[in-house]
């Protein structure tokens, strides 16, 4: 795919946003990147890979590092070399790739159907202690969740388990049924955390460390969104105390104090937009919702308003501090670059992908000169050394 680099701003990143930071990482290395597209015949073929320079913020032009169907979001496994997409389709597919560690080249490794359809999220949970390697799928089409084991060589081994969503919301047209839409793993409790934007929940489940079976438990409960909400993904932070969901239908970060999780308490729902501005007339939906690693700023994306909502947070309070233009058409995702001083947002519509820089006292986002063009990027996955 031909890449080219072009300016989406004027303004200059200052050298306080390029160097400041509390460690050295200028003398580091590039780090890989990994980027899933929806596929089409004459757009993405499949998974994107390259490299990011932390130090300066830049990114290198992105090559096919391996070619498939629809790999909606990925997963890189921490100690070993695979990555895990799932193939998001009316017939979904859960698929295994062995990573090349210098060219960042994908083979393919194993496949699985998973059960129900519009497989759109997933989370590896990661052995340890001889225990098994599991990873839990998310299917939006028909509200079930699917868990299978991972052989030791990366394989998929077997459904674990697979649990059905019940329910629907207020809203006729995107809550008629279940969506699950997010997985996110929980080493501390043993725990995955799924939100469900057609019933307005986020539902914990156990996961067995050993058999990768999923089971409700009555210690930790379900977060109940405001009707109509539509809750997408979440982020964790206060030592997995506070967690903040992001509501896809009423542009809102739903705000949970898990102090006791027996009895999680809502404590705030705030707009993502500026104050004044009208969702519905600008027909604006979130989509990704990130942590600073210093866990003092929390980060939202908005399509149609095309912006990342900058919070910044008071013992799990959240207050919005900034709008910044994302950079481009419809940021589904972002993500921060492990040290905290750039954000890279995916937009859909205009295919490529930005960085923002971060300013790390403010939290803050100021727009850069670097863009690669991607066809339909929904997602970016970092491979720390």
């Amino acid at each position: 795919m031909k890449t080219t680099w072009s300016l989406w701003c004027c303004g200059i990143v200052s050298l306080f946003f390029l160097f400041s930071t509390n460690h050295d990482v200028r003398s580091a290395e590039p780090l890989r990147f990994y980027v899933g597209t929806y596929t089409s015949q004459d757009g993405s073929k499949g998974i994107y890979t390259g490299t990011f320079d932390a130090a300066q913020g830049t990114l290198s032009e992105p090559q096919l590092a391996v070619e498939t169907v629809n790999p909606a979001f990925l997963a890189v496994h921490p100690s070993k070399p695979y990555l895990y997409a799932v193939g998001e389709s009316q017939k979904g597919m859960l698929r295994a790739f062995l990573r090349h560690p210098k060219t960042g080249m994908l083979l393919p490794h194993d496949e699985k159907e998973v059960p129900g359809s519009g497989p759109c999220h997933l989370a590896l949970c990661p052995s340890e202690h001889g225990e098994t390697d599991a990873v839990v799928v998310a299917n939006y089409g028909s509200g079930n969740v699917v868990s299978f084991t991972l052989s030791g060589n990366g394989k998929i081994a077997k459904v674990a388990a697979d649990i059905q969503h019940v329910g629907s919301g207020p809203n006729k047209g995107r809550q008629k049924g279940p969506h699950a839409h997010g997985v996110y793993f929980n080493a501390v409790e043993d725990s995955i955390a799924v939100p469900d934007l057609g019933i307005d929940q986020t539902i914990y489940y156990r996961i067995d460390p050993v058999t990768a079976e999923l089971t409700r438990s009555l210690d930790l409960a379900t977060l109940v969104s405001n009707p109509g909400a539509g809750p997408r993904h979440l982020a964790v932070g206060g030592g997995e105390r506070f967690v903040y969901v992001v509501n896809e239908l009423d542009s809102t970060v739903s705000v949970f104090d898990r102090k006791t999780p027996k009895s999680p308490e809502l404590t705030q729902t705030i707009s993502t937009l500026p104050e004044g501005t009208d969702a519905a007339t600008l027909k604006n939906s979130t989509a990704e919702i990130q942590l600073h690693p210093n866990g003092k700023f929390l980060y939202a994306s908005n399509r149609g308003h095309d912006s990342i909502a900058v919070f910044a947070i008071n013992k799990g309070e959240l207050k919005l501090i900034q709008n910044a233009p994302s950079g481009g058409k419809t940021p589904r995702f972002f993500c921060l670059d492990p040290s905290g001083r750039f954000l890279l947002t995916c937009h859909q519509d205009s295919g490529d992908i930005c960085v923002l820089a971060v300013n790390p006292e403010a939290g803050t986002l100021q727009p850069t000169d670097q863009k690669i063009n991607v066809a339909k990027p929904v997602c970016l996955v970092f491979v720390e050394p």
